[in-house]
């Protein structure tokens, strides 16, 4: 009390007395004091402060060891639920911890620390979790193998490894597994246990060690089929195992495998839906934006070389030209579906149009919102393999029926990516009844009795062709799974957005899941019709396929299916084959390449070469010349030839043979048919043990030439030496 009557007469001995403020200057001060409060500082009682808190640091709290780098961000934000949060994100792959670490500092910093941990005790810790589990129980297995256990690590989080990181692992399988077989060769009792029976031999002990190396990882070795079916023979081993120690191909392997993993944990936590990103997860659409990228920095690199003129052509310009170009892919699948609709009308076919799609199970979240509850872990090439069990079983039965028709099926997904099926068909009207009680049936055999199955699971129209054509009712399915073209104007039924711009996520989408969206239903093949107008223009001396390759060069697939044998033609029964040559790639494995075209009804005498110039990718090189008369002409200043305007010597088959017999006798050789086949279909002839007689095609004419580098094709080493194959 003193103090303060102390205070209280300092107080009151100071005169303090605040400046004279005019009238005037205190109406304009308080002017802008309300301007300020109205426009700047005024906060209403329901809008809410954007902040950003930073927690005060504990610094008697040290940060835990070994946490991640979002674990880190969060502990930054806020330290005291550290604990609460570990256990959602500790077992959390690091592109999905990212996610909802974002999503939980957000809350946190706006709404505060109860609506964040609500988020996280909602969704990781309820049905997320859950689906994440059933995700993860995908990719483990019951049996570790020593393989998988050394990898652990690695495997654990497959999903989210570079690419640099996939090659190194791939290198270190392959570094073990070569380890792990010269390991069983130096052993004594393995070898000797082995014998001369096939199924036990030492090639096949060593296929069944490095098979259950694989089956602890999820990995299917080559010929594994054969090994179920007891057709795995010897050869077939070593094949098999010179592909197991090879580094590139574990590199694709791995590499399919992650994407498959990072897209489905994206499909479990909801980031694959129309309230996300529909069709495909963000992350997925980007890494194939960029793989576009690169591809076409690639193509605009490389040229493919003639090696015996030495002209180029560029890769890109190649590609631009070919059915890889999504133009001409859509135009290509219009037409054949124009062909289809105009040889149903001659035939009097009725047209359907048929929607497929799976049970609920299938899909992983609702159009509306939310998780479908009884989903059951499947990814969409999986609910892929289901569409195609069921029309198998639907096929079959139309085919006990004597059901026949023809037509086009494209699958697309929806929003989440689950794929459904939109199929045309045309068939005979009497037939259409019968048809489909049939498909509906096998469409509503699994779960057709749950919830709203009746009107969403199979769909079955009638074409009017009053109200369009039925190519009109497939077209927009067509582009909205190709480029989008025309649909500038056109909404997705599926996620309200523009079609054009929804084409990009659809073949995304496709390329993750590596699903074939377009399939024709019956008819022609689409192969030969593509190697026959190769040859453009060119006229045949072949009643068979003169008629086949004119239809083809002015791109009627009406006459082309006609001259085929029609839209219900048999495979063995078509008019045209391709005809195909034997290769042997780096794993000794012989691989066919299409070589030409040929009538079976006339056999090898009908045979075109459509493929004459065994082309070689090559950098491009656009200052490299050729001297020709003291000039020199830029490789990509001169004319190209292309495989197709180099067969214009090719009509003439009969003379083409006359002039192989002619080389053979000149040489001294048999000129009989046998001999002049192998020759005219560009197959080799063994001379001796080097040298090797073949056909060579060049612009003047056809030439016999001696090959004195050829290598012959290896064959199994004895037993005893098999340790050089893997050294």
């Amino acid at each position: 009390m003193p103090n303060d009557n102390c205070y209280r007469e300092f107080m009151t001995s100071q005169s303090f007395s605040l400046p004279f403020i005019p009238a005037k200057n205190k109406h304009s001060l308080l002017l802008a004091m309300r301007d300020y409060y109205e426009n700047i500082g005024q906060y209403l009682p329901n809008k809410k402060l954007a902040r950003t808190p930073i927690a005060q640091l504990n610094y008697e709290k040290k940060m835990p060891q070994s946490i991640s780098y979002n674990e880190i961000k969060l502990w930054q934000v806020d330290q005291e639920d550290h604990p609460f949060r570990a256990q959602f994100f500790s077992d959390l792959p690091d592109f999905l911890a990212g996610y909802f670490a974002d999503k939980y500092i957000n809350l946190f910093q706006v709404e505060g620390r109860k609506k964040a941990n609500s988020f996280l005790r909602q969704t990781l810790g309820g049905n997320i979790q859950e689906r994440l589990s059933q995700v993860k129980a995908r990719y483990q297995v019951d049996k570790p193998s020593v393989l998988s256990i050394n990898f652990a690590e690695e495997f654990a989080r497959l999903a989210t490894l570079s690419t640099k990181k996939l090659a190194k692992l791939s290198v270190d399988i392959v570094n073990y597994l070569n380890k792990h077989i010269q390991t069983c060769l130096a052993d004594q009792s393995f070898c000797l246990t082995a014998n001369h029976i096939e199924s036990n031999s030492l090639e096949q002990k060593l296929y069944r060690t490095v098979l259950k190396e694989l089956s602890g990882i999820n990995i299917i070795p080559p010929y594994f089929n054969d090994f179920k079916n007891h057709k795995l023979t010897n050869d077939n081993c070593i094949k098999a195992l010179a592909k197991i120690t090879n580094h590139e191909w574990w590199q694709r392997k791995l590499k399919t495998r992650r994407d498959f993993e990072h897209e489905h944990f994206a499909i479990a936590v909801g980031q694959v839906q129309k309230k996300a990103s529909p069709y495909a997860s963000r992350s997925c659409q980007m890494e194939w934006q960029e793989q576009k990228r690169r591809n076409q920095k690639y193509l605009e690199k490389m040229a493919i070389e003639n090696p015996e003129t030495g002209e180029q052509i560029s890769l890109d310009l190649q590609v631009y030209k070919s059915i890889a170009n999504p133009a001409i892919r859509r135009v290509e699948l219009m037409t054949r579906m124009r062909g289809f609709e105009d040889l149903a009308d001659q035939l009097g076919y009725q047209g359907a149009f048929i929607t497929l799609t799976a049970p609920a199970k299938y899909h992983s979240a609702h159009a509306k919102g939310g998780f479908v509850e009884n989903w059951q872990g499947n990814t969409p090439r999986e609910t892929q393999a289901y569409l195609c069990k069921i029309w198998s079983r639907i096929r079959a039965k139309l085919n006990r029926e004597n059901i026949q028709f023809f037509g086009f099926r494209v699958a697309e997904p929806h929003h989440d990516g689950t794929p459904h099926w939109h199929i045309l068909i045309f068939m005979r009207p009497e037939d259409i009844q019968k048809a489909f009680y049939s498909m509906w049936i096998y469409a509503m055999d699994e779960d057709g009795d749950e919830k709203g199955a009746a009107i969403n699971r199979f769909e079955f129209k009638n074409i009017d062709k009053q109200k369009g054509s039925a190519t009109g009712y497939i077209a927009k399915y067509i582009a909205k799974n190709i480029d989008g073209y025309a649909l500038e104007n056109e909404i997705d039924t599926q996620t309200g957005e523009n079609l054009k711009l929804s084409s990009k996520a659809i073949t995304a989408w496709a390329s993750r899941w590596k699903i074939r969206q377009f399939q024709q239903l019956g008819g022609a093949p689409v192969s030969v019709w593509r190697e026959l107008r190769r040859l453009k223009n060119k006229k045949v001396d072949n009643n068979i396929i003169d008629p086949v390759l004119a239809s083809a060069d002015i791109g009627d697939w009406a006459a082309y299916t006609t001259h085929q044998g029609g839209p219900l033609v048999k495979r063995k029964d078509i008019k045209v084959r391709l005809a195909y040559e034997d290769k042997v790639n780096q794993y000794e494995e012989i691989i066919k390449k299409i070589k030409g075209v040929y009538a079976p009804i006339h056999g090898f005498a009908s045979f075109i070469c459509t493929r004459l110039i065994k082309w070689k990718l090559v950098p491009k090189n656009s200052s490299s010349g050729v001297k020709t008369n003291d000039t020199f002409l830029l490789r990509a200043e001169r004319t190209p030839w292309s495989s197709v305007n180099n067969c214009t010597h090719t009509v003439n088959f009969e003379q083409q043979r006359q002039a192989i017999k002619q080389q053979l006798k000149i040489i001294g050789l048999p000129d009989n048919d046998l001999n002049v086949n192998h020759l005219y279909l560009r197959r080799s002839i063994r001379l001796n043990a080097h040298q090797r007689l073949k056909l060579t095609d060049a612009l003047n004419g056809l030439h016999l030439l001696v090959n004195n580098h050829y290598i012959e094709s290896k064959k199994r080493p004895p037993k005893n030496h098999i340790n050089d194959i893997f050294n």
